[in-house]
């Protein structure tokens, strides 16, 4: 019996999965932004991604977080939600999760429209354990959220 829930669970687990898929990539309003860390060299190097379907829900994939130098023994990474470059008070939009070690993917999903239609950026901070109610840490990752769908 217990492996029949077992299985009944996972089943509902990727069939969640698959329609918050389709209704990502579905979405009139998708925009997905690669996510840039410029080092003090000025090179840039992809470190994530984020699929914005506006005012409705964004997931933020973010890779390598933790293996960046002097970021492996950071305490946790938090996304932040801004409107405009003199925000002083940032939206907390929550902690990343390590989604596959493996590939050592980390995601952030927010999925509240009134808060969503009040920021035009994202960016992701470190923070000590338990987070912060505004950010302390160095910025590692920011995405501007100005720009028209890109991915109708």
């Amino acid at each position: 019996m217990k492996d029949q829930d077992t299985t009944v669970a996972e089943q509902q687990n990727f069939l969640a999965s698959d329609r918050d898929i389709r209704e990502l990539m579905g979405a009139r309003d998708l925009y997905i932004a690669d996510v840039f860390d410029v080092d003090g060299s000025g090179t840039k190097k992809p470190y994530g991604r984020v699929f914005y379907t506006k005012n409705k829900s964004l997931i933020f994939y973010a890779f390598d977080l933790d293996q960046q130098p002097r970021m492996r023994n950071a305490a946790i990474f938090q996304a932040w939600g801004r409107h405009g470059v003199a925000d002083k008070l940032p939206l907390n939009m929550g902690i990343f999760y390590l989604d596959n070690e493996a590939n050592r993917r980390w995601i952030l999903k927010f999925d509240d429209p009134e808060k969503l239609a009040q920021i035009d950026a994202v960016f992701v901070t470190v923070e000590p354990h338990g987070g912060s109610k505004k950010p302390s840490g160095r910025q590692l990752l920011f995405a501007s959220l100005r720009s028209m769908a890109n991915h109708p």
